[in-house]
């Protein structure tokens, strides 16, 4: 699931409603007006004051965490949102990785013996984010069986 992202709005949007939607905003590359430029920027933070855009927040490549004011931004290239396992950034996958893993541990734990329909969709949510490989990977065991092969369609119903 990569959706394009079009400015400061969409990636304020994703950030807020990281829990609902999972993923993160990252670029292919931002350049600020200073000439500085980073690769596979993914966006922490965006603040907002009076209802205007006042700086962002992105952590580069090698983990740095940069705050810049919005007027100092001169380019953003290539601006997605991504799932978890999808991000070009190994530093802030990690740290996504890892904190999506506790959380699902954590809802695993509370809700162990009882799987309701929205512990199982919130459960299902996260595996999606962080793919099935992870899942395994860090020997996390869910109390209800996943369908590895299957295929999910949007549940929108079009009229």
């Amino acid at each position: 699931m990569i959706n394009m992202l079009y400015g400061l709005k969409d990636i304020h949007t994703v950030i807020s409603n990281r829990r609902k939607i999972g993923g993160a905003a990252e670029a292919d590359m931002i350049r600020l007006t200073s000439g500085e430029s980073y690769q596979n920027p993914v966006f922490i933070n965006v603040d907002i004051s009076k209802g205007h855009y006042v700086s962002v927040c992105f952590m580069d490549e090698e983990g740095t965490n940069i705050i810049a004011h919005v007027d100092q931004i001169a380019v953003i290239k290539g601006l997605q949102h991504k799932l978890i396992c999808q991000l070009n950034n190994m530093h802030v996958k990690q740290l996504l990785l890892q904190d999506t893993m506790q959380y699902l541990q954590k809802l695993c734990d509370v809700n162990a013996g009882f799987v309701t329909h929205t512990f199982k969709q919130e459960a299902l949510k996260l595996v999606r984010d962080i793919s099935i490989k992870e899942l395994k990977n860090h020997n996390i065991v869910l109390p209800f069986p996943l369908e590895e092969k299957l295929i999910h369609i949007n549940k929108r119903l079009f009229a």
